[in-house]
């Protein structure tokens, strides 16, 4: 196993529609750098938070024809008519 296949294998694949915002929070950061430093620690937070936000981890969907299973990552608390 080589080293580029431990990090593929431990980070979370991004979502490929993130990326252009992921490199603006990027460019934003390093501009913001250039003037403090205080301002690219803040946008390095930043753009962490835009890494976690777009990340697109594989689901394991339980298959059972008894089970409602919510199209995100939360828990389906009711169903019924409104």
């Amino acid at each position: 196993m080589t080293l580029l296949d431990t990090i593929k294998n431990t980070f979370v694949p991004i979502h490929r529609e993130g990326y252009p915002f992921i490199a603006a929070f990027g460019a934003a950061t390093l501009f913001l750098g250039y003037f403090s430093s205080i301002l690219f620690w803040l946008g390095l937070i930043l753009t962490g938070w835009c890494i976690y936000f777009y990340r697109d981890p594989e689901r394991v969907t339980p298959v059972d024809d008894r089970l409602v299973v919510s199209p995100a990552d939360g828990v389906v608390s009711a169903v019924g008519l409104t």
